[in-house]
């Protein structure tokens, strides 16, 4: 992520291991300055996957993606 772009994502994700390195690969990193991924209890590697990637990785226990969102 590049610290002079603008623009934040936040990614609300649950038991998403097979797939979130490759949302975050995906994204125009010319364009985005934070990446949050909002772990919301998963029982997989998502967070840790998210992490080494370069996103800040938020822990909601609370499930439902209302409550990831928030």
């Amino acid at each position: 992520m590049h610290k002079s772009a603008s623009i934040a994502v936040i990614i609300p994700a649950l038991n998403e291991e097979r797939a979130i390195a490759k949302v975050i690969d995906d994204l125009p990193a010319e364009l985005v300055g934070q990446l949050i991924v909002v772990d919301n209890g998963s029982a997989d590697k998502t967070g840790e996957i998210a992490a080494r990637r370069g996103a800040t990785v938020v822990s909601e226990p609370r499930l439902g993606y209302g409550q990831a969102c928030l």
